[in-house]
């Protein structure tokens, strides 16, 4: 175990690595692995994190456990306390994990990695999950060693030792574990799997696990080489505006290259992909579309929308009420809070001015083109999606719009430049 730290280390060097360390078992033997190796790589620096989900009643005490652990290994722990609440229908495993990468992704700064406890054993159990969701090679490959995460990385420097070598570490060296009663709770279908399939199979095959680790291992290679494929592919599938595809130009491919073109952009694009269901809805109900429509495919943590020849990947579009009015004393930014925006004014903007949206019918005059012109037909003109429009902040002075705010970027991930409106 040892070994593979130290070689994990030197293959991912980092400004400092914060360790997930919830007092189990895996937790416990990666954190307590890896002050030991502290005499000998002086250069390493470990913080720990402890996730207090809130979910059993023994947790506080749990988070002090880690607390007494982490003060005698001489390694400084953040406790975040969390207050879960599981939507009807949600998997607890599935909001707990969320909430948990996004509190790792919070403490996360730039050049640092997150180090979880992850093993050869969880590898195998997490092929066996995605085999039974009738997941691809995406799936299949299971857990890579590291990946990207926030601002820096996320990696699993145990994936080549096995549960039985972290029980006998933690015998070793006598570490007081956290045992988690509802590891044992089998509705939960990883620990059924661990506790009643991943034996059974091993009566058989006893080297079941560490087999089943290396065919994720060897579908990520797949993976890996696919992915190269891809991106060398997906600059000519280009459309016309950033981060964006080409509906025609993905319409020259064949099925299967459609849905694998897909993935890899979702992928590069940081968004949790879709399962094969949902796929098919982009591929039949965006790309098929007719050239005028604007449909929308939605799974957790995404949209799939079209206009025109172009598909855009974003985040869903947050809650906005168009019939509101805000007043803007344009020395200080404006907050849009249902934008999750702020406006700053440029130069030359009278001291108050309010900001509305679009409700249809405006019109504006432009200097350089005579005369009024519809809004409606102007957007048109920019290519403005029209999921943006009624997004798009005007500003008025009275009843007069002088302009769209120059400085009011639409969705990052899609953003194009809106010329600004000059008043008569």
């Amino acid at each position: 175990m040892r070994n593979s730290l130290v070689a994990f280390f030197q293959r991912y060097p980092a400004a400092s690595y914060w360790i997930g360390f919830s007092g189990g078992l895996d937790s416990h033997v990666l954190l307590h692995a890896c002050a030991s190796l502290r005499e000998h790589y002086p250069h390493l620096t470990f913080r720990a994190l402890h996730i207090d989900h809130g979910l059993q009643a023994m947790s506080a005490a749990w988070a002090a456990h880690c607390r007494e652990v982490c003060t005698v290994l001489e390694i400084p722990l953040v406790v975040e306390a969390l207050e879960l609440v599981i939507p009807a229908g949600e998997s607890v495993e599935a909001v707990a994990r969320t909430a948990r990468y996004a509190a790792f992704q919070q403490h996360l700064q730039a050049g640092e990695i997150v180090l979880t406890a992850h093993h050869q054993n969880d590898q195998a159990e997490t092929l066996l999950l995605h085999l039974l969701r009738g997941s691809g090679v995406d799936g299949l490959a299971a857990m890579p060693e590291i990946r990207p995460f926030a601002s820096g990385a996320l990696g699993r420097p145990l994936l080549g030792c096995s549960r039985a070598e972290l029980a006998a570490y933690a015998n070793q060296h006598r570490l007081n574990v956290i045992d988690d009663p509802s590891n044992q709770d089998s509705r939960f279908d990883r620990n059924f799997l661990r506790n009643q399939v991943m034996p059974l199979l091993e009566q058989r095959w006893p080297a079941a696990g560490k087999t089943l680790a290396r065919a994720a291992r060897l579908q990520g290679e797949s993976r890996q080489l696919l992915a190269g494929f891809l991106s060398e592919k997906l600059p000519s599938l280009q459309g016309t505006k950033p981060n964006t595809l080409s509906v025609s130009r993905l319409l020259t491919l064949d099925g299967a290259m459609q849905k694998a073109v897909l993935r890899e952009w979702l992928t590069q694009g940081g968004f949790r992909l879709p399962e094969e269901k949902k796929l098919r809805q982009v591929l039949c109900d965006v790309l098929q579309a007719r050239a005028d429509a604007t449909p929308c495919v939605r799974w957790n943590g995404c949209e799939i929308r079209r206009y025109r020849d172009d598909v855009y990947a974003m985040s869903p579009l947050s809650a906005h009420d168009p019939q509101q009015v805000l007043v803007w004393e344009t020395r200080e930014p404006l907050v849009i809070a249902s934008l999750g925006r702020t406006l700053v004014a440029e130069a030359g903007y009278p001291e108050v001015v309010t900001v509305r949206f679009r409700q249809g019918g405006e019109s504006v005059y432009l200097p350089e083109r005579g005369g009024h012109h519809s809004l409606k037909h102007l957007l048109q003109e920019w290519g403005v999606p029209p999921w943006e429009r009624e997004r798009l902040p005007l500003v008025y002075v009275g009843e007069r719009l002088i302009g769209l705010h120059p400085r009011f970027e639409l969705q990052t991930d899609n953003p194009f430049k809106v010329p600004r409106i000059v008043g008569d």
